[in-house]
């Protein structure tokens, strides 16, 4: 017999009902793993079901592997089909795919194949721009995870596209082109399952008769085309058990239809539903406010999560007036709790909702010495767009560069091919001389003139970089590189999030040069400087690393300590999402799995004053999310978080949950042009002190301004970012190249500007 003593009422309930179509709502933190597991070792054990009719389906290989882990140790015999998706529609597909018209061996191309397929048939239509590329084989990956063929796609297309039939005509010649070599892309392997499932009853009566209990992990990430095969899977039996939680619904971006979880019992209505609440993860103050938070999602499952351990403390949230303040501050607290509790650096997770948002903390995570990681992404400065102006910059340090070469002479594109890159290579291989060398001297190189013509504009570039450093300080170089070379329209002008995030990064780059290097610096510090902060320690043999990590990336975690970072309007909830019908739900169901990855401790920080952007600083305001945890009403905003005010004086101030002074903030319906016309930026925080009697000073205050550079007689020359207060109560806000962020009276400061 199976020991169910571990389980608590609801999950025994939950694990016990074994026929027909059963919905598990499972909150965060609920075990519904062991759930799982234990429901297919019932099966097994206590009801004597033959493993080889059961089917379990996870999302990741990961899962997979940790389900088969925990069925070996409760079975003797685990010969129970677990798999995911895709490597369930290979199996299916390898033994009948001589029906949908491939032969057996069949390949299946992996992303570089693909965009080898893509760049070819470009080709074949005189269009060569990878941006484009990449915009053609997203829509055919929604179209197909859509069920959709091309015919079917332009239809659904056509009002809002306006190059619907170029995409149409793009995915049928891909989808050609597939066929005639033999082989599928992973989308494929979904939708050619489908069609061989639902237009072959011998197919599906087979598998249909063969899984009689059928269970679906992570349910609310599946797509249209994943619930139509799990139908066709279990229309003999209808023994389909599935388990999800709405409210960690986070994927839609990716294809993910939450209405399949939600609307569960349409297709089954006589489905039973059960509700897993019981949180064994979290304190009672950290899933209290991820409760406040969630339950203004009006389309969801109502489920409040509870746990029977301790309340523990109070959920932090904290406010500050810049950027730099709150990296400061959440570094400190890091010290402090290591210092004082013995949490080690494992124990931390820094949490942001786009990756741009990294660099201010990897910079100082550095200077204080704090191993980290960036998990399921890349360091700053190890990504793709970033090494990109980074060979730029090591070409004009070291012209014979030649992997820095290879990596930009058609970066952006410029029409150079790989087979002339491959070539230029050769000629200098047989010549003894370098890249550079024959980019030099094109003129005298068998190439054709429409060849040269496109190899004279990556020389030219070069040559015009070259002059133009001698004539500029570092920082000004950099950003007139960054506009010469083209980024920025090369980035922006797709329209994809991903390429928007990657012209962030590049923003943030140029904002860590303006800050961290004065007029002296020449490109070679910056590139030794760089070097040996991303080289590898020597001792990586322990895991003690803290964690940097997408809200997404962290779905499934969990860690001692979170910090929840840049909480603010058009972060979080992003810009995007407010322009989107149910993007703000989306948005807030990313909030709730940040906020229930916390074990013990979960500070929230927003900046409620501006972001420092290279040549600007962006309004930012506190996220509506920060009100809703904290239970208090959302109203009409008092300004624009996307305008950009010239900002007098911001206060950094904190409040924990048992405060009231949290600032809220409408949902798009509300936010009308009018809200913001009359705002003004606030230069008091209500309850803060006084300000005394001012008097004359002996120094010229007007003259101190933001950007003003300054000389401190023992941290030496700084940058000031911010002036607050006026007469003798006047503060300056100033940033030292070594030293970070430091605040001072002007009345008694060793200050003078240089």
């Amino acid at each position: 017999m199976t020991d169910l003593s571990r389980l608590n009422d609801a999950q025994k309930k939950a694990v016990l009902d074994t026929e027909g179509p059963v919905l598990v709502f499972a909150g965060a933190g609920s075990g519904k793993t062991r759930v799982l597991t234990y429901r297919i070792a019932h099966l097994i054990d206590d009801l004597h079901v033959n493993p080889w009719n059961i089917l379990a389906i996870t999302f990741t290989n990961k899962a997979t592997n940790q389900m088969k882990e925990r069925l070996s140790v409760m079975l003797d015999d685990n010969s129970v089909w677990i798999s995911t998706f895709h490597s369930l529609c290979v199996k299916i597909l390898f033994r009948y795919c001589e029906k949908i018209g491939y032969t057996p061996g069949f390949s299946i191309y992996d992303e570089s194949a693909t965009n080898r397929l893509m760049t070819r048939i470009l080709r074949e239509k005189h269009l060569e721009d990878d941006k484009d590329k990449n915009k053609y084989a997203y829509h055919i990956s929604l179209a197909k995870n859509a069920g959709l063929g091309p015919d079917e796609y332009f239809n659904q297309i056509r009002s809002t596209e306006k190059d619907a039939m170029l995409i149409s005509e793009i995915y049928e010649r891909y989808d050609q082109y597939l066929k005639e070599n033999n082989a599928m892309d992973f989308d494929d392997l979904l939708m050619k399952c489908y069609e061989l499932l639902a237009d072959h009853d011998d197919v599906r009566a087979y598998y249909a008769d063969k899984f009689r209990y059928i269970h679906v992990d992570e349910f609310q990430d599946t797509n249209g085309i994943q619930f139509e095969i799990l139908k066709l899977l279990a229309s003999k039996w209808n023994n389909v058990f599935v388990v999800g939680d709405d409210d960690q619904s986070i994927y839609g971006w990716r294809g993910a239809d939450i209405r399949n979880i939600l609307d569960f019992n349409k297709t089954y209505p006589n489905a039973k539903v059960y509700k897993l609440e019981q949180n064994y993860r979290s304190t009672q103050a950290i899933l209290d406010g991820a409760n406040r938070l969630i339950k203004n999602n009006l389309a969801r499952s109502e489920k409040t999560l509870f746990t029977d351990g301790e309340k523990g403390k109070a959920v932090e949230y904290n406010l500050y007036s810049t950027d730099y303040e709150e990296v400061d501050n959440v570094i400190s607290k890091i010290n402090n709790l290591k210092r004082i509790h013995g949490y080690k650096n494992k124990d931390f997770a820094i949490l942001v909702r786009n990756n741009s948002l990294t660099r201010l903390f990897e910079t100082n995570l550095n200077k204080f010495g704090i191993r980290y990681k960036v998990f399921g992404g890349f360091k700053f400065f190890d990504r793709k767009e970033i090494l990109d102006v980074l060979a730029y910059l090591r070409i004009l340090v070291n012209p014979y560069d030649g992997d820095a070469i290879m990596r930009v002479i058609n970066l952006p594109k410029r029409g150079i091919r790989d087979t002339t890159v491959e070539q230029i290579a050769e000629l200098a291989s047989e010549r003894s001389q370098t890249l550079f060398d024959i980019i030099v001297d094109i003129d005298n190189m068998p190439f054709s003139a429409g060849v040269k013509q496109k190899i004279y504009v990556f020389r030219d570039l070069i040559f015009d970089l070259k002059r133009a450093q001698s004539d500029m300080t570092f920082p000004k170089f950099c950003e007139y590189m960054v506009k010469k070379v083209g980024f920025e329209l090369y980035y922006r002008s797709t329209g994809k999030d991903e390429d928007e995030n990657r012209w962030d990064n590049i923003e943030e780059f140029l904002t860590y040069v303006s800050e961290n290097y004065d007029d002296d610096a020449t490109i070679e510090d910056f590139l030794h400087t760089v070097q040996l902060n991303t080289e590898k320690s020597e001792d990586e043999s322990d895991d003690d690393y803290l964690t940097i990590a997408t809200m997404h990336a962290v779905k499934g975690l969990e860690f001692p300590v979170v910090f929840i970072v840049a909480c603010e309007e058009g972060v979080i909830p992003s810009s995007q999402s407010l322009r989107e019908a149910n993007g703000v739900d989306e948005e807030r169901r990313v909030m709730y799995v940040a906020m229930t990855r916390a074990m013990e401790l979960l500070f929230i920080s927003a900046v409620k004053g501006f972001r420092r952007k290279y040549n600007r600083n962006e309004a930012a305001m506190p996220s509506r999310f920060m009100s809703e945890a904290k239970g208090m009403p959302v109203a009409v905003p008092k300004a624009n978080p996307w305008q950009k005010p010239s900002y007098e004086r911001f206060e950094s101030y904190r409040y924990r949950d048992e405060e009231e002074n949290i600032p809220s903030y409408p949902y798009p319906a509300q936010q009308t042009k009018n809200n913001y016309s009359s705002y003004k930026p606030q230069t008091q925080i209500a309850g803060a002190m006084p300000k005394p009697a001012e008097n004359a000073d002996k120094k010229d205050l007007s003259a101190y301004r933001a950007g003003t550079k300054v000389r401190h007689k023992k941290f030496g020359i700084g940058t000031v970012l911010i002036v607050e207060g006026s007469g003798n109560t006047t503060t300056v806000t100033v940033a030292f190249k070594d030293l970070g962020i430091k605040k001072f009276s002007l009345a008694i400061a060793p200050l003078e500007i240089v």
